[in-house]
């Protein structure tokens, strides 16, 4: 019981060091830290300031299926709860920690826990640990645009429950795009915005491993991953466009999300595709956002041909560490 529950020293001693470079730098932050200026009106008190992802007069959320294109000092938890046919379900909690060290550049760790009770299976432990680079190639504050790359490392210990899986380390090399409808013609459209993400998924070892995680039937060693987001920011609404949105729903983002991941290894299940939709509603303030969503399945390895209830929370550590003095980056 013991090692289901036992971070690898690798890992702690990573976490332990990025923490120590974020406390203890004492370095002025920098003019121009967000992309663009307010040029619109602020009656979100100061949110225009904030150190959420923006592009211009444009905050985005932090998606929980999108990879991420803005480049952050923060912490994440997204602990979701799934279930499906057959009494299965399982319990995931992803952690992960992001530094700002340029400001084009962070470098992020983390780690998932999980717990699954299905057929034949039930176990837990931490499946995997990470360590991810992410540069900004390209922002626009007047198109509310940004591209990112992101190289991203999983590392399977020897010791995980969960997995069970025989290679221990895969690269996932993402391409990232955020981008404002500012450009619509009709005002109430013009919150929209997209994010998208495509990702070449490359693992490395001695056998595949499932399409769909747990329960899936079918495997590969190369597979190209498609997600895409479609939001909706009332807080656009009302400080850019002008049109007045009560305050009990000014901070509020409704979200639908996308997954669409297709086999490309010759192993028998070429172009097999599996993926997910997330309906979401997402809460912005100044230095954090919380999100819930309902999750359901799709495709012939869908995991859990079922469905997922998600929550997920992220803080921006910038404004918080100021309050005490620290300065976690002079960006």
């Amino acid at each position: 019981m013991t090692n289901q529950f036992r971070i690898s020293t690798r890992y702690a001693l990573f976490t332990a060091v990025l923490l120590a470079v974020t406390l203890l730098s004492r370095s002025e932050p920098a003019l121009g830290q967000q992309a663009g200026s307010a040029s619109g009106p602020t009656a979100s008190s100061g949110m225009l300031l904030s150190s959420l992802p923006r592009a211009g007069d444009r905050f985005f959320i932090e998606p929980l299926v999108v990879k991420d294109a803005d480049i952050d000092n923060q912490i994440t938890t997204m602990p979701q709860f799934m279930g499906g046919y057959h009494n299965s379900q399982a319990f995931q909690n992803l952690l992960t920690i992001e530094k700002r060290l340029f400001y084009n550049f962070s470098l992020q760790v983390g780690t998932q826990y999980d717990a699954v009770f299905a057929p034949h299976l039930a176990t837990s432990g931490f499946e995997f640990e990470e360590i991810q680079g992410k540069y900004l190639i390209y922002e626009s504050a007047v198109h509310e645009f940004m591209a990112t790359f992101i190289e991203r490392a999983l590392f399977s210990p020897q010791d995980s429950l969960v997995s069970r899986q025989s290679y221990p380390f895969q690269l996932n090399s993402y391409v990232v795009i955020n981008k404002g409808l500012n450009e619509l013609p009709i005002s109430f459209l013009k919150p929209f915005a997209i994010q998208s993400d495509a990702v070449w998924t490359q693992p490395f070892g001695t056998s595949p491993q499932p399409l769909a995680p747990y329960l899936g039937a079918a495997y590969y060693d190369q597979a190209l991953r498609f997600d895409l987001a479609l939001e909706y920011s009332m807080l656009y609404l009302n400080d850019v466009v002008g049109h007045s949105v009560p305050s009990y729903l000014l901070h509020l983002t409704p979200a639908i999300e996308a997954r669409i991941l297709t086999d490309f290894s010759n192993n028998g299940h070429y172009g097999q595709t599996a993926g997910y939709l997330s309906y979401e509603l997402n809460y912005q303030a100044s230095w954090y956002q919380i999100s819930a969503a309902y999750q359901r399945y799709f495709g012939p390895d869908a995991p859990f041909y079922g469905q997922s209830f998600v929550l997920y929370a992220t803080y921006f550590y910038d404004d918080l560490l100021h309050s005490w003095g620290f300065n976690p980056t002079p960006f």
